[in-house]
C-alpha cells in the first residue's frame, strides 16, 4: 500500500470548514487539531511504513487525528470511524472538510484495528 497524503490546503468554499471556524471555541481540541494537524503528524514522517506500490492509504494524519479524539472520547473503532463520517467536527479536526465523497469520505473500522491503544497508553 502506498503512502496517502493529505491535501493541506484548506477550501476556501467549504461550507462546513466555514462553520466550524465561526462556531467552535478556538481552544476546542477540534481547533487545536485543525491548527496543528499537520505539524504534529505530517504524512511524510510516515513514508518508511508504507510501500511505492499499490493503492493509496488514508493518509496517516487523517488516522493520527482520529485516533486521538477516539482516545480522548473513549469511542471504540467502530464508533471512532462512524463519528469521523458523520460529526463535522471530526472532520474539521482531521482537515478533510466537507462531506464530498471525493475527499477522505469514510474508511473502515479494521484500519484503526492495527493501531489501537491499550488504555495504559498515552498520546505525548
Amino acid at each position: 500500500m502506498s503512502l496517502g497524503i493529505a491535501d493541506s490546503q484548506s477550501n476556501f468554499f467549504d461550507d462546513m470548514a466555514q462553520f466550524c471556524e465561526k462556531t467552535l471555541p478556538k481552544d476546542s481540541i477540534y481547533a487545536f487539531l485543525h491548527d496543528e494537524r499537520n505539524r504534529l503528524f505530517p504524512d511524510e514522517a510516515f513514508v518508511d511504513l508504507f510501500s511505492g506500490r499499490g493503492r493509496q492509504s488514508v493518509p496517516p494524519s487523517v488516522i493520527a487525528t482520529v485516533m486521538v479524539l477516539q482516545r480522548l472520547q473513549g469511542c471504540s473503532d467502530r464508533e471512532a470511524t462512524e463519528r469521523y463520517a458523520f460529526d463535522a467536527r471530526w472532520r474539521y479536526a482531521a482537515g478533510v472538510g466537507s462531506y464530498d465523497v471525493s475527499a477522505w469520505p469514510i474508511f473502515s473500522h479494521t484500519v484503526l484495528v492495527g493501531y489501537s491503544c491499550t488504555p495504559e497508553a498515552t498520546f505525548l
